[in-house]
């Protein structure tokens, strides 16, 4: 008689049962194998019933966020807002409810956005920007994220006192000492300022007369100094004096001011001793909108879709005729089109109307009480100068045959800035260490003249040529992945930390944003019957021959529901997805790292939400536990007692045993089952005796009745070639039942 002790594993839906790993089951519904067991998993609680408590706003993302304090908190998106809660005080209690977060960036109301950590707080990213939120700092209202452009330049004035002659432009940037942030340098002063070091006055020096405006205008992002820059004296200087001056954009760091300072920042150095070494840069500034992106703790990464922004415009409004009055919109989006103005001054004839343009101020001739607005129309259309700036239209209800008003002026409005990347096709990329400080090309315009300066050492930006929308990214194992729908490349990383894409897969990508994950083993992404793992030595599928045809299953229209996570305490990559009939994600497709093995939990308390994110909650002397969000708002806790909620769920394993030897004959003698734990009663074994994969047999059944003990069992199941065995209970059972191995001893025939 030949005795097997066999091993319980996961799952594997692709084989034939015949073909097989002695073992491995086709069914793993709600159960756990790990370090050998096979048990039904834990419960799903409900940690929050209704995050917004206003009837279940979904959750967009969900972050956990442990800060030096030794505090923790939940953060959640819903719509444009970022809610958080306090679920471990270390000095206290923990919070009950969820709260809006202040301030910040406003972010868009649908895109799912991404989180990192770094300089203890927490970064939040979606298609509109970026927000920073330390509940310890600014009394708790976040700030933008990384630091902008000042909208206001230096208003530079001479003064007494100084060492500087010759004719200078001045600059200025914020900076945060704490992390050696800078943004971009903002625009000159359009006219040099003149000093001279022997002039009897003694106005060898600079003054800023709008320190005050320029400390004032942006109090939404994170601050202490303000870094003045200056030219050389004889840099933009042709000896033909004012008015004569070149705009170099060459200048040196000249002051750094704190922010706490009331009295107007003065420079005053001499040219020589400048810090030649500090010439401004650009390698900072605000981090660009985007829908996707990572942080692998040293580079971060910004990419996928972003929100253009919103174009200015403006319309006449006469008010007699109703025919005469039009819509003048920017061209090009964002609050650049606010400074366009559009206005019509009689002298000319109708039919032959002229156009004027002088910056961004628009002046069209007409006759007055005889030009239309149709006619005003052509003009404007035939003006190369104007139709750069705007394009114009009937406004709503006019047909442009009425006479327009002879004296009007319109300036448009509205316009916005949203986001900071010109494309899905462009990946943005930080300098290294530095998260929030992203090497943008800048444009100056001083005087009619515009120069693009290129950030020193170089732009983060790459202009990729990955087939289709890149729309996810994932940093894990040492590396960076980007993803399309079809295809994934790696982000290699130079040694002065420039990243290069490299084509992995040309054929396999992502399904969704949300469907990748990092970990220290690999990154994960679910793909179309794919179920890739990436790292420093390349990709394996690891769906392959094992669970694509449950991959397989996920209805198309739904497959964009992917959500992945990581369960870091038992090194498990979650997974949830749509089952086959649903329309949302309600199924998690768990695989173990250790183990190497698959297995499903079906929540039973979910009703029709569906999950939208998954995150670990690590806190101290507790064990970890894995968050789940769903749409109508709810976030369970796994694991969590024996119950979904208040509501018991069944649990099966089918697994088939003995096909590495199916070429002979078997009669089974006794099948031994290890029981652990509540199995006496609650627990059902089944077998069938089989001779192929495709064979239907009758199963017999036995209900457990040992528990912490061996129980065996005779089945009358004739001869055959492999097993099936079948471990069950259904939803009126309330225990979380254990077993260990099973023992088979076996007759050949």
């Amino acid at each position: 008689m030949a005795e097997r002790r066999t091993k319980l594993r996961g799952l594997n839906t692709e084989l034939s049962p015949n073909r097989l790993p002695s073992g491995t089951a086709d069914v793993a519904l709600n159960v756990t194998l790990r370090n050998g067991d096979l048990q039904k998993r834990a419960g799903f609680a409900v940690l929050e019933d209704d995050v917004k408590q206003d009837g279940g706003s979904g959750i967009l993302n969900m972050y956990v966020a442990r800060f030096a304090d030794g505090d923790v908190y939940v953060i959640c998106k819903i719509g444009a807002t970022l809610y958080q809660r306090r679920v471990h005080n270390a000095g206290g209690a923990a919070s009950t409810d969820f709260s809006a977060i202040s301030g910040g960036q406003t972010h868009s109301s649908t895109s799912r956005g991404w989180w990192y950590f770094w300089d203890d707080a927490v970064f939040f990213s979606d298609s509109v920007g970026g927000t920073k939120w330390n509940p310890g700092r600014n009394s708790g209202v976040a700030y933008k994220a990384g630091l902008p452009r000042p909208t206001t330049g230096p208003t530079p004035a001479q003064a007494k006192g100084g060492e500087k002659d010759g004719f200078y432009r001045t600059y200025v940037a914020y900076r945060l000492d704490r992390t050696h942030e800078e943004g971009v340098v903002s625009g000159p002063n359009a006219t040099a300022v003149q000093c001279e070091l022997n002039d009897p006055d003694d106005f060898s020096g600079l003054t800023i007369t709008n320190w005050s405006t320029i400390k004032a205008a942006q109090s939404a992002w994170e601050w202490d100094n303000a870094v003045f820059y200056t030219t050389k004296g004889d840099t933009d200087y042709t000896d033909k004096g004012a008015g004569f001056e070149i705009v170099s954009h060459i200048a040196y760091e000249d002051a750094v001011v704190l922010k706490t300072q009331t009295a107007n920042a003065g420079l005053n150095k001499a040219d020589s001793v400048l810090r030649m070494r500090k010439r401004f840069d650009n390698a900072g500034g605000e981090p660009p909108g985007a829908s996707a992106g990572c942080y692998d703790g040293e580079t971060a990464v910004y990419g996928g879709t972003v929100e253009p922004g919103v174009a200015a415009s403006g319309s006449t409004n006469d008010g007699g005729d109703t025919n005469n009055d039009l819509t003048f919109t920017a061209v090009t989006a964002g609050i650049g089109g606010n400074s366009i103005s559009v206005t019509y001054a009689t002298g000319e004839t109708a039919g032959l109307e002229t156009v004027a343009v002088t910056g961004t101020a628009i002046v069209v001739g007409i006759q007055g009480g005889g030009s239309t607005a149709a006619q005003v129309e052509t003009a404007l259309e035939a003006s190369a100068a104007a139709a750069a700036l705007i394009s114009v239209a009937n406004k709503a209800g006019n047909s442009g045959a009425g006479v327009v008003a002879d004296a009007i002026t319109v300036t448009l409005s509205g316009g916005t800035d949203v986001g900071g990347t010109a494309s899905a096709a462009v990946i943005r990329y930080s300098i290294p260490n530095k998260p929030t400080m992203v090497p943008q090309r800048v444009m100056y315009r001083v005087s009619g003249d515009a120069t693009e300066i290129d950030p020193d050492p170089w732009t983060g930006e790459i202009v990729s040529g990955i087939d289709g929308k890149v729309h996810s990214f994932a940093a894990g194992a040492g590396v960076i992945a980007a993803f399309a729908p079809t295809a994934c490349y790696l982000l290699d990383k130079g040694n002065d930390g420039r990243l290069w894409p490299r084509l992995l897969n040309d054929a396999v990508g992502a399904v969704a944003q949300a469907a990748t994950v990092g970990t220290p083993r690999g990154i994960h992404a679910l793909g179309y019957s794919s179920w890739l793992r990436i790292g420093g030595n390349g990709w394996e599928d690891l769906a392959a021959s094992r669970i694509q045809a449950t991959l397989e299953a996920i209805p198309v229209a739904q497959q964009a529901d992917a959500v992945a996570g990581y369960y870091a305490y038992e090194d498990e990559v979650w997974m949830a997805v749509t089952k086959t009939g649903g329309t949302v994600a309600q199924q998690i497709i768990i695989y173990n790292q250790t183990e190497n093995e698959f297995w499903i939990f079906q929540p039973a308390n979910l009703s029709t939400a569906g999950i939208t994110a998954m995150y670990e909650l690590a806190m101290p002397n507790a064990t970890p536990t894995m968050l789940v969000a769903t749409d109508d708002g709810q976030i369970l806790q796994y694991p969590s007692g024996t119950a979904d909620g208040s509501t018991d769920f069944a649990a099966q394993w089918r697994g088939y045993f003995n096909q590495e030897r199916a070429q002979h004959d078997w009669q089974l003698q006794r099948l031994a089952v290890h029981c652990g734990s509540n199995c006496a009663t609650n627990l059902t074994v089944g077998l069938r005796s089989m001779k192929t994969g495709s064979q239907t047999v009758d199963q017999g059944e036995h209900v457990l009745n040992e528990n912490n003990d061996v129980e065996y069992f005779s089945f009358d199941h004739g001869i055959a070639n492999f097993f099936q065995i079948e471990f069950k209970s259904d939803n009126t059972v309330a225990a979380q039942w254990t077993v260990h191995d099973l023992h088979l001893s076996l007759d050949k025939q």
